[in-house]
């Protein structure tokens, strides 16, 4: 791919069909994954999760998801990110990464979680700052996840 990148918020309901495209298309085996994207992509269109989005000559090729918390105040929750193969170990991720804490300038923490397995994930999320706080099965018994936390909050003892 060249250099014609650009990032952003979502904008408009051609971008929201995209993203929907996007996120379809690189599912990671989650259990019941496109349930996940069609409920992302509604909470996206009635504004309650947002996305920063990465695209390269009008496509969509990155995009980072999050919301706040549900039950944890000043919390922001960090939903997904998905980088386009080709694009991979480019730094995309540290970027969107920075944006959606750029983005999250009213809340504590974000937290995220990851697969274990994932192991150029964790290293990233630790890159940005990002620190383990559990392990658990999240999303099917097989697979076990890493909880991570990133205090934003300097008056705030880690």
């Amino acid at each position: 791919m060249g250099f014609d990148f650009e990032f952003k918020l979502l904008d408009d309901e051609k971008e929201l069909k995209q993203l929907e495209k996007h996120l379809i298309e690189q599912p990671f085996d989650y259990p019941h994954y496109e349930d996940w994207v069609e409920k992302a992509i509604s909470e996206i269109d009635w504004g309650y999760k947002k996305t920063i989005l990465a695209f390269s000559d009008g496509i969509i090729v990155g995009n980072g998801i999050f919301q706040p918390h549900k039950t944890l105040p000043k919390i922001m929750e960090f939903k997904n990110m998905r980088i386009h193969p080709a694009l991979q170990g480019r730094y995309f991720g540290f970027f969107i990464a920075r944006q959606v804490e750029a983005e999250s300038k009213d809340y504590d923490a974000i937290i995220c979680d990851t697969r274990s397995d994932r192991l150029d994930v964790l290293n990233l999320l630790k890159l940005c700052g990002y620190r383990e706080i559990a392990r658990a099965l999240l999303y099917d018994s097989n697979t076990e996840d890493v909880v991570l936390l990133k205090n934003l909050n300097k008056s705030l003892t880690d």
